[in-house]
């Protein structure tokens, strides 16, 4: 079972109402407070609404941490820097080669 009331945490994150988030995904406001209500959904519309809203799927189960965004950021921007490193010392190395 999905974990659907985070909708509306990341709908106020994003200073959005339900409203417009069913309109961004073109489903009625109804059926995305009655999933809401359910905790479930086809995986089709838990897809659209995280594209919109920003996240992973993965957010809405069990076992995920939906708050991990700021984690996240900081090790994709420390894996960026290690990726720069390792160009600067690839051009440093190829260019001992050519000398």
């Amino acid at each position: 079972m999905a974990n659907l009331l985070i909708i509306r945490d990341l709908c106020e994150r994003k200073k959005m109402t339900i409203r417009e988030l069913a309109q961004r995904i073109g489903r009625d406001e109804s059926s995305i407070q009655s999933a809401i209500r359910r905790g479930s959904t086809n995986s089709s519309t838990i897809e659209l609404i995280a594209k919109e809203l920003g996240v992973s799927a993965g957010v809405f189960f069990d076992g995920y941490a939906a708050d991990n965004t700021k984690e996240l950021q900081r090790e994709i921007d420390h894996l960026k820097e290690l990726l720069k490193e390792k160009e600067r010392l690839i051009e440093v190395l190829m260019g001992d080669r050519k000398a």
